[in-house]
């Protein structure tokens, strides 16, 4: 069960109980979670655990040599593809934030030219 914290600043985060619920949290929710790529990251783990198994015990047959490369090419694909999808959530976050702040600031600047005058006054 996912506990909500509350931070100094308003901000609710959820803190995760577990590897399993984030697994299964990430059903509802958009996106990747930590735990999903620890699932993941550990099934890749025992799929090259086996292939190199075989790579030795087939004495490096073209099959399994072969399976092993397009093993390797998914995992690679993958790692770059979540990396990627982190950068641009970090870059739209952050463009948010500064849509916001200008916002705010163009908000409290004088607008009109009476305005802006009768503070170059003071």
């Amino acid at each position: 069960m996912a506990v909500e914290i509350t931070h100094a600043d308003g901000q609710k985060k959820k803190s995760s109980s577990g590897i399993f619920q984030d697994v299964v949290n990430s059903i509802f929710e958009p996106g990747v979670n930590r735990g999903v790529l620890v699932v993941m990251n550990a099934a890749f783990a025992g799929l090259f655990l086996i292939l190199f198994y075989l790579l030795f015990a087939t004495r490096f047959n073209i099959h399994v040599c072969a399976l092993t490369l397009i093993a390797t090419g998914l995992f690679v694909s993958i790692q770059w593809f979540v990396r990627e999808l982190a950068v641009s959530k970090n870059k739209s976050q952050n463009k948010n934030k500064d849509e916001k702040s200008d916002k705010t600031s163009a908000a409290r600047r004088p607008t009109s030219l009476a305005a802006r005058n009768k503070l170059k006054k003071l």
